[in-house]
């Protein structure tokens, strides 16, 4: 007896561009399923560094406040801003540098990434549209979104670097003299006690916050009876 074969009652179709984390050979996704053309380098994109460009332009921005803190310095010198202790001076630091990050939030907008991220967005979009080649271009464009953030950290890095240099050399803000216990301490010029004061709070709110714990850490230590 000759056994009639109903015709689409067996196998299974594929679904380009959908990741399949089950079945057999010819799923895309699953164990063992060839590559689909165009996509057999999309997991072999590694993620880029920031680009030279922005690196130079962190740097150059950065110096450019020292530059400005040695003018003021020329100029006249404010006299040192003094607090009570160690503890107050970090906390002054801690809300400056929160108030450098809110200042420069709205102008990330217009630092790398942007077009970046929509445009492996649309990469995405094309993947679950099963468009050819959509998985190795959005391979592409999420090492792209990569380098591009590390190049606008560096940039941010730079201007809040920056900022804040100078905003110490105007008042007077300078971070090693205010720890010193000797009120006429001039063991670094004004301009680059200012530039130290700017690349700490322009490192951001979490460095600051981890020296404060570690500071509030030792200072309990010390004070707990053996």
């Amino acid at each position: 007896m000759a056994l009639v074969r109903r015709p689409g009652a067996t196998g299974r179709a594929p679904v380009p561009g959908i990741p399949h984390q089950g079945g057999g050979p010819g799923i895309p996704g699953a164990p063992g399923a060839p590559a689909a053309a165009g996509q057999e380098n999309a997991a072999a994109v590694a993620s880029q560094p920031a680009k030279a460009w922005s690196v130079i332009a962190g740097l150059g921005i950065a110096g450019l406040g020292a530059f400005v803190a040695w003018n003021i310095h020329q100029v006249g010198a404010p006299p040192v801003f003094r607090i009570g202790d160690t503890m107050s001076t970090f906390g002054a630091l801690f809300v400056m540098s929160a108030a450098t990050e809110r200042i420069l939030e709205p102008f990330s907008r217009w630092m790398p990434g942007r077009s970046e991220v929509e445009r492996y967005e649309r990469a995405v979009a094309d993947l679950e549209n099963g468009v050819p080649g959509a998985m190795n271009a959005a391979a592409h464009y999420k090492a792209a979104i990569d380098s591009a953030r590390a190049s606008r950290g560096i940039l941010m890095w730079g201007i809040a670097t920056f900022a804040a240099t100078i905003f110490s050399a105007g008042a007077g803000f300078y971070l090693l003299r205010m720890l010193s216990d000797n009120p006429n301490w001039n063991g670094v010029a004004p301009w680059a006690d200012a530039l130290i004061t700017g690349l700490v709070v322009g490192s951001g709110t979490k460095p600051v916050h981890d020296v404060v714990q570690r500071f509030q850490n030792a200072a309990t230590s010390q004070q707990t009876p053996l």
